[in-house]
């Protein structure tokens, strides 16, 4: 499934805090931190997102590629879940830089 509501859309850079949680054969999910602009001398902090893909190419990508530390863009779209949690749910992740 495509997720390309075009009055929901967003675009986040950040750091994968967590590994490639598999749900099931059709669906994954990870932790995304994206740094909060601070003024200077100021502590900064990190907003964190869940992400969610359920596309068989966005989820081969994932699994054989992502990993905690990796800096990626994540474009999708804010959806909330019947159980009232807030996910980005993407079909596109592009790997910015990864730490080995």
């Amino acid at each position: 499934m495509l997720f390309n509501n075009s009055s929901n859309k967003i675009r986040i850079i950040g750091f994968l805090v967590s590994e490639v949680k598999i749900i099931n054969a059709y669906a994954i999910e990870f932790l995304i931190a994206v740094p909060r602009k601070v003024k200077k001398g100021e502590q900064g902090f990190n907003d964190v997102f869940t992400v969610y893909a359920n596309e068989a190419s966005t989820i081969s990508f994932a699994k054989n590629h992502l990993h905690k530390g990796c800096v990626v863009v994540v474009k999708g779209e804010l959806r909330t879940f019947t159980d009232k949690s807030v996910k980005i749910c993407s079909s596109d992740i592009t790997i910015l830089s990864q730490n080995k």
